[in-house]
């Protein structure tokens, strides 16, 4: 849907798809290590009466134990695969069990919901996941003991348990058929995986401790940490580029942490200062984090305005700029609109310039088209509104034209 598409976060700014890594001690449960025992709270469904609630597993079966909630966008579109997956597989003693750590009532409420896109308009999630186990775990004993001791900090993540009772594979469940289809046929090269997924779990470790070092304002340190990582990974071009980004980020911790305690000027400058001395692909990032920073502080402060809303144009006047990122940066502050009615009208007028550019990026973009529309409505244009409207619904998805028509509709009686 829309909302999805304009709340897209800068990449460069916060990792939109993962949380923030934690400094932690070396991973409990990896590749290789017998899977702790589940202790699930409610087992909401069980594949049409074909699973039984698991505690130990069973030698010779096969598992997937698969961490999802209902605010995650990633794991609710990942629902049809994993139904699939059981289905595929039930006859070959695979168990595909869903673990949510949210109360019965809210899981509950979710599944009661229509599946969005689905053209059976009978069609629940929680017809959808009837295929399989899906449950929820409230007190978290059972992400303790998987999530927290293999170190994975993003979901959906799933755990494929072998014949054996051990772990043979983690990752995206929608990455999981090759391994699931080996593990099934006896196939899977266990040693080779682990020694990947130990490289992985060992990078995120290092990058938690980075991370930690630069939020506690020890700057030097982090940055001597990824100094030694650099000459440790000098073979590896990937970590290269990933230490570098990181690198990025620590050097700008402390102007943010500037920023937000109103020392603005002070912060710019020293983003600035940082500009000068990194690639353009780096520079164009500091842009995008200084940016996001302004509009934000002043959506919340009503302070630097002038500052904000000068800085937004010119980054959409800019040829860094692109259409999903003005987009995100215009409809952010339409809603911020919504909510405060003494929103600097500089900033408004900065939005509707960057709305008006990203359609100028994208002209047959329909959620693009209703952000400027919604922008000028908001300014009092209603005409123009109209005729940006019309647009947006001609060009929409089908799952998009319903809402955006509603709202054409909304501005003709108006």
């Amino acid at each position: 849907m829309r909302r999805t598409f304009r709340n897209l976060l800068l990449l460069t700014a916060v990792a939109c798809a993962a949380p923030t890594i934690q400094a932690q001690d070396a991973p409990a449960l990896t590749i290789g290590s017998k899977a702790p025992a589940l202790n699930i709270e409610h087992w909401v469904s069980n594949g049409h009466d074909k699973f039984k609630p698991v505690t130990s597993f069973e030698k010779g079966n096969v598992y997937v134990v698969e961490f999802w909630a209902t605010w995650c966008g990633p794991c609710i579109a990942s629902m049809p695969h994993l139904a699939e997956t059981q289905e595929k597989y039930a006859s070959k003693k695979v168990q595909l069990v869903s673990v949510s750590d949210e109360d019965l009532e809210t899981v509950e409420k979710f599944l009661a919901k229509p599946v969005k896109g689905s053209e059976d308009k009978e069609q629940t999630y929680g017809k959808l996941t009837s295929a399989y186990c899906l449950t929820t775990d409230p007190d978290k004993s059972v992400y303790e003991t998987y999530m927290d001791a293999a170190g994975q900090n993003g979901i959906p993540t799933a755990f494929i348990v072998g014949k054996t009772g051990i772990v043979e594979w983690i990752g995206h469940p929608m990455e999981m058929d090759e391994p699931l289809d080996k593990v099934v046929d006896d196939k899977w090269d266990r040693d080779t995986f682990a020694a990947e997924f130990k490289k992985a779990q060992d990078r995120d470790l290092l990058m938690g401790k980075i991370s930690q070092l630069a939020r506690a304002g020890k700057i030097d340190e982090a940055m001597e940490q990824i100094a030694k990582a650099k000459e440790e990974y000098a073979k590896d071009p990937q970590m290269i580029s990933m230490l570098d980004g990181f690198a990025l980020n620590v050097k700008m911790s402390g102007a943010m942490r500037k920023m937000r305690s109103g020392k603005v000027e002070e912060a710019i400058a020293e983003l600035d200062a940082i500009a000068e001395t990194v690639t353009p692909e780096q520079k164009v990032q500091i842009l995008q984090n200084k940016l996001q920073m302004l509009v934000s502080m002043t959506i919340a402060t009503g302070k630097n305005a002038e500052l904000a809303a000068s800085n937004l144009v010119s980054y959409a006047e800019s040829k860094a700029a692109s259409a999903a990122n003005l987009n995100m940066f215009a409809w952010n502050i339409f809603e911020a609109s919504q909510k405060k009615s003494d929103l600097p009208k500089e900033l408004m007028a900065a939005a509707t310039k960057s709305a008006e550019r990203a359609v100028a990026l994208e002209p047959k973009n329909a959620a693009i088209l209703d952000t400027l529309s919604h922008l000028l409505h908001a300014q009092g244009d209603t005409a123009r509104a109209i005729e940006v409207q019309t647009l947006a619904v001609q060009n929409a998805e089908p799952e998009l034209k319903k809402e955006l028509t509603e709202f054409l509709e909304q501005l003709k009686k108006k």
